[in-house]
């Protein structure tokens, strides 16, 4: 391959007898493999038994497709995939030395080849994340079945606040007793998370009262305030727990 800044090439033809030599350099311009920008030609009319024979530089652009390139991705699903990058095609530029006798040609012979514009290549993401199973199993457990104390409280305010009876009351039992065991004064040491609904820091829950530390209510209104914005119900983040390990 040559760089690209070459302007014009001037081939000496010699066969026979001369008679007169003429050098132009013409400008051809189409498209798609065809002749393309600049054509130069180096036209040598010779006389030789009665034939004219013509030498000519042509010039043509090429077109160079692009490569596609696949790479997996495990943030989309397994069997989808996307293209991230679209494909684009290069050009090059060919010349070409063309003889030619009594106006026909006879003879082709690659001589410079300029890229013009690389390819870019097309890259497609597969999917490689495996769909996540979830288990919709409803706990069932005494202690939600006859709730007392902190539980209680927090049975009688999933109803009144959301209408979260039945299982969705037997996910929010199972969930706040892994959590923090429905005491309202569970700390975690390592990371800090405080009371019933184990908020992360606990004075989130100063939003529903200034008494969060020591009020079990105003601890459980945040945390099913929190269940709702982020989860809707409370078997959705049972669900989340039981898969990652927090909610």
């Amino acid at each position: 391959m040559q760089q690209l800044g070459v302007s014009a090439a001037l081939i000496a033809f010699s066969a026979g007898a001369f008679a007169s030599t003429t050098v132009g350099a013409v400008q051809n311009v189409k498209a798609d493999d065809a002749e393309v920008s600049t054509s130069l030609d180096v036209v040598g009319a010779v006389e030789a038994d009665s034939a004219d024979v013509e030498v000519k530089t042509v010039t043509k652009e090429v077109s160079l497709p692009f490569d596609t390139v696949e790479e997996d991705d495990d943030s989309i699903d397994k069997g989808d995939e996307k293209v991230t990058t679209e494909g684009e095609d290069g050009t090059k530029l060919v010349s070409y030395e063309v003889t030619y006798v009594d106006g026909e040609e006879v003879s082709r012979e690659k001589t410079v080849s300029v890229i013009v514009s690389e390819p870019v290549d097309e890259v497609v993401s597969i999917g490689t994340a495996e769909e996540e199973t979830v288990d919709t199993s409803v706990p069932n457990s005494s202690a939600a079945s006859n709730p007392t104390g902190n539980r209680a409280i927090g049975k009688q305010l999933a109803e009144s606040t959301y209408g979260w009876t039945g299982d969705q009351w037997q996910c929010l039992e199972a969930l706040w007793t892994r959590e923090s065991g429905w005491n309202h004064k569970a700390s975690n040491g390592s990371s800090g998370a405080y009371g019933i609904p184990q908020a992360l820091p606990g004075s989130k829950m100063a939003a529903f009262g200034s008494d969060w530390q020591t009020n079990p209510a105003t601890q459980i209104k945040w945390g099913l305030s929190y269940v709702k914005g982020r989860y809707g119900t409370p078997c959705n983040a049972w669900s989340s727990f039981k898969s990652k390990g927090w909610y």
